[in-house]
């Protein structure tokens, strides 16, 4: 169990909050592990219908994946999350997604807070998603010379488009609420010290209907989302761009410049 992470039961729901103030509750391995297990336990739990994600941090739900942590030192550990090796086990940024879209409980995103980097990708995996008017959000792999793995970019797609994904993703510029909504990216955008209690509303509204009913249905909704197939072909030459990416002279900058708190120059090297 992470420090970093609380949880209570009330009713039917199980609300987990990550709680990492001093570093903007940025994500780390010990983080992602004890939510994807205090997901899982809930599968043996017939009481609890419903889980929400939300977080105890002012202004800010997540920072992203903690990028600066010991375990992120060197390439290979990022390589580790966004290339799929099916001999390893999976990353815990991976595997926290998978474990939210095969959950048979409904999962809720109570985003209270502006949201970054591989928190963002976590909780598009959710069922439902609240943002708060007054946050923003920023997929910023471009401006830290980061790769990034098939699979998210997938999920992205298949929840915002083609286009917004691009934007998001090519541009690493920050978007608003109303930004949010135009894209469809979050499903209630609501006043931020309202995204919580209408979250456990929402949930509770939820959690009188049939687990079994939403259990069947959701699955059939997620499988039906994650059937488009990448094959071995196609997956290799994404491998040779993101390693070309990984071995350049810009990632090193990009790097540099993160830890001097500077902007990058890029090369294309």
């Amino acid at each position: 169990m992470s420090k970093f992470v609380k949880f209570e039961d009330i009713n039917n729901i199980r609300i987990i909050t990550f709680d990492r103030p001093d570093k903007k509750n940025a994500f780390n391995e010990e983080m992602l592990t004890t939510v994807s297990n205090l997901i899982d336990e809930t599968r043996d739990l017939l009481e609890i219908r419903v889980v929400i994600i939300t977080s105890k941090c002012e202004k800010i739900f997540s920072s992203g994946y903690d990028i600066s942590s010991d375990n992120m030192d060197s390439k290979e550990s990022l390589l580790n999350i966004h290339i799929l090796d099916e001999s390893k086990d999976k990353h815990p940024l991976m595997k926290i997604s998978e474990v939210i879209s095969e959950s048979p409980k409904i999962i809720i995103a109570a985003i209270n807070g502006s949201i970054f980097g591989g928190a963002l990708e976590v909780m598009l995996n959710c069922d439902f998603k609240f943002f708060s008017k007054e946050s923003i959000f920023c997929m910023p792999p471009v401006k830290l010379g980061i790769f990034y793995n098939y699979f998210g970019l997938r999920n992205f797609i298949n929840k915002i488009g083609v286009s917004n994904t691009k934007k998001i993703f090519f541009t690493g510029d920050k978007f608003n609420s109303d930004n949010a909504l135009e894209m469809n990216l979050f499903d209630f955008i609501i006043d931020k010290d309202e995204v919580l209690n209408e979250s456990i509303k929402f949930g509770e509204k939820i959690s009188q209907n049939a687990p079994l009913s939403l259990a069947s249905i959701k699955k059939s909704i997620n499988t039906f989302e994650s059937s488009q197939k990448v094959d071995k072909d196609e997956y290799e030459k994404i491998k040779k761009t993101i390693i070309k990416a990984a071995n350049s002279s810009d990632y090193i900058e990009a790097q540099d410049a993160f830890k001097l708190k500077r902007t990058p120059k890029f090369t294309g090297e």
